[in-house]
């Protein structure tokens, strides 16, 4: 098991940072009015001269307020310019552990081993200790400055391009609202006792006493941990790591009550980096056991159990729609026919016409890559790419299933390694619907993928000629045509059968279906128009002059249909 932690810190590089504290931490102790010039030195930072350097706007702020500015001249160990420089550091953040290790930073975090962090958090002689002394002890002033560590992450970055979605098997479980420092060490010590399942290895008070923080660790070599977090795709990852989060915060709170309400559910995101404050009092308020593992297997199937009977439960209320669902589309499992049936309801998804679809583009893109350079070294670069890989398939499975890996495959160049399955980078094709959440599965649609693959005007042209139409005009098309086929049928047995009535009424009731879908309509057939104005009316300004400042000069808000039918909420003004 990996004890090693990436530490987001950015003042074992950047010293300035305790001067920051320090200039933060003098600017306390000087005169309400000061403080006041202060901020507005401050806020004025952002609208200054760009052409002059951040010291040549400290010097010219103290040129023009000398006198008011007095105080400075008393601080001990640095000039007022400096002061100022240093205040302009702190207000702003810079080189702050958030800022810093932003989503889009180059900078990269350092690797510490387990017994370094928390001697780092526990020692009145480390830097964490040092950070604390130079804001003289202001835990607000100092917390955007403490170092941080990706607990679930095995990674150096936040770059949302660059991290990597290996997980470490560890988890954080953030504690907050206790009620003073003693119900907070009498929780940790509760907590450190546990569930059956779940053993923390690591927790501590926090430094206001309010809060606790436990750390969990599963093992790593566990089969059914290895599998679900396999792929390192991020959105599988995401997924399983808040499957695992939610059935251990389920046992937790079935044990302590108490707690329902006090568990920060941010950090069910395993992207999450976590503070690492100065623990003063190791005795009481820290505590560690590197023996100490939760199970991971019995929490998630568990977990996975009880979403499962959520699942047959909402089957069973649909039990008419999901069985003829199964038999018409000739579905054998009720759960993937109760998802496609959600999927049909909601989005008017139609997966026979969506697959016959999918693989038609697959068959034109795979014929023009021997036809088209282009073509074929945008397929080249797409299909050869991991983590283009990974992002297509793990929407396209969900959507398709094991369709999706083998027409993906047809794409991808016959010598890569894409397709060895004995090679690590085979992994963007093990799927498996335990990777995807239920209501996901039910939500998902394979237009990432059109929406890729469009970028080449030769097969947007082709999906735009051959499929113009989404899946919900053809399945209006195909009710509509079904009514109609049902009726001239009937006609050509001239035995008296058709209904001419009858197959009109099928269409109006279908319309009328169709129109209380959309409200807006019937809003728009009820309205009685106060104003009719002519196609040109529109730009004359004496006319919307005598609308706006004569007939609506009292009212504030009113109502217009614009051209193309769409209802408009027009705010009045008076200049």
């Amino acid at each position: 098991m990996n004890n090693n932690y990436y530490y987001f810190s950015t003042h074992t590089t950047h010293p300035q940072v305790y001067t920051r504290l320090k200039a933060n931490a003098a600017y306390q102790k000087l005169d309400a009015e000061t403080q006041t010039l202060l901020e507005k030195f401050v806020k004025d930072y952002g609208k200054r001269d760009k052409q002059f350097s951040t010291l040549e706007y400290c010097s010219k702020f103290i040129a023009k307020h000398k006198v008011e500015l007095y105080e400075l001249y008393n601080l001990k160990d640095t000039s007022p310019k400096e002061f100022l420089y240093n205040f302009l550091g702190y207000a702003n953040q810079w080189n702050a552990s958030t800022k810093s290790f932003g989503k889009n930073s180059k900078d990269r975090a350092e690797e510490i081993i387990e017994n370094e962090l928390i001697e780092d958090m526990t020692s009145p002689k480390s830097s964490i200790k040092k950070l604390l002394d130079a804001s003289e002890g202001d835990l607000s002033a100092v917390k955007p400055f403490l170092p941080a560590i990706m607990i679930s992450l095995h990674t150096n970055t936040r770059d949302t391009n660059k991290m990597r979605f290996k997980h470490t098997g560890r988890f954080c479980f953030d504690i907050d609202g206790l009620e003073d420092k003693q119900h907070a060490i009498e929780c940790l010590n509760n907590i450190w006792k546990c569930t059956k399942n779940i053993k923390p290895y690591m927790a501590f008070v926090s430094p206001r006493g309010k809060g606790v923080k436990v750390f969990f660790k599963i093992d790593t070599t566990n089969v059914d941990f290895i599998k679900d977090f396999a792929s390192e795709d991020k959105n599988t990852v995401i997924m399983h790591h808040k499957v695992w989060y939610e059935g251990a915060r389920k046992e937790l709170v079935s044990k302590f009550p108490e707690l329902k309400d006090k568990i920060d559910l941010a950090t069910t995101d395993p992207q999450r980096l976590t503070y690492i404050p100065f623990i003063a009092n190791k005795e009481n308020d820290f505590k560690y056991d590197i023996l100490r593992t939760s199970t991971y297997s019995e929490i998630v199937e568990k977990e996975r159990k009880l979403k499962h009977e959520i699942i047959l439960q909402k089957i069973s209320e649909n039990k008419v729609e999901v069985d003829k669902f199964m038999k018409e589309h000739n579905i054998s499992s009720p759960e993937e026919a109760y998802q496609l049936f959600q999927k049909k309801r909601i989005y008017d998804f139609d997966l026979e016409l969506e697959t016959d679809k999918f693989i038609k583009v697959i068959d034109f893109i795979e014929e023009q890559t021997s036809k088209d350079s282009r073509v074929e070294n945008w397929v080249l670069e797409e299909f050869d790419n991991y983590h283009s890989l990974q992002k297509l398939s793990w929407v396209l499975y969900g959507v398709f299933g094991d369709l999706a890996i083998e027409q993906i495959k047809r794409l991808i160049p016959s010598d890569s390694n894409k397709l060895d399955e004995d090679h690590n980078d085979y992994r963007w094709a093990i799927k498996s619907k335990d990777d995807y959440d239920k209501e996901l599965l039910e939500s998902l649609t394979p237009s990432p993928f059109y929406a890729r693959v469009r970028k080449l005007p030769v097969i947007n042209d082709f999906i735009s000629e051959n499929f113009g139409a989404s899946s919900k005009n053809f399945s209006d098309f195909k009710i509509l045509n079904n009514y109609y086929e049902t009726y001239t049928r009937n006609k050509e047995l001239d035995d008296d059968t058709e209904n001419l009535n009858e197959f009109l009424d099928d269409i109006t009731d279908y319309l009328n279906k169709k129109k209380t879908r959309l409200p807006l309509i019937e809003e728009f057939d009820n309205l009685i128009p106060e104003v009719i104005l002519g196609t040109k009316d529109y730009l004359d300004k004496d006319v919307m002059h005598d609308i706006f400042q004569n007939k609506y000069a009292t009212k504030r808000i009113f109502l217009l249909r614009s051209q193309c039918g769409k209802l408009c909420a027009v705010s009045r003004w008076k200049p």
